[in-house]
């Protein structure tokens, strides 16, 4: 049965042998997923471009309440409505070279060259 998510409803989920997802009943996909470990993540579950995306907003604490993580979710819901696709967003950065791969590179690369 959903809920509408607050605090005493997350702080009341409690680790099971598999995740528990607890829906908001007032925004549709918004959720909260209790881990087996014990972590709650708060999370959106929404179709773009015909694909099932779960986008995780956050761990429970600070700055994710219930409240900034319906906000976020909100946020995410007019991205999607303006033709964005967060998700893509996100697995584009995951492929994002980081500063430790870039100064490996110049030094492989560049340093023999011009050093």
């Amino acid at each position: 049965m959903p809920h509408k998510i607050t605090k005493r409803i997350v702080d009341q989920l409690s680790p099971a042998s598999r995740d528990v997802l607890v829906w908001d009943r007032e925004l549709k996909g918004f959720g909260v997923r209790c881990r087996v470990s014990g972590a709650k993540h708060y999370v959106l579950k929404t179709r773009i471009g015909g694909r099932q995306r779960w986008l995780t907003i956050g761990r429970h604490g600070s700055p994710w309440t219930p409240d900034t993580a319906r906000r976020e979710a909100l946020r995410l819901l007019g991205l999607r409505a303006a033709g964005q696709d967060p998700a893509m967003d996100r697995d584009r950065q995951k492929g994002a070279i980081t500063i430790a791969e870039l100064g490996a590179r110049f030094l492989q690369e560049h340093v023999p060259q011009h050093c």
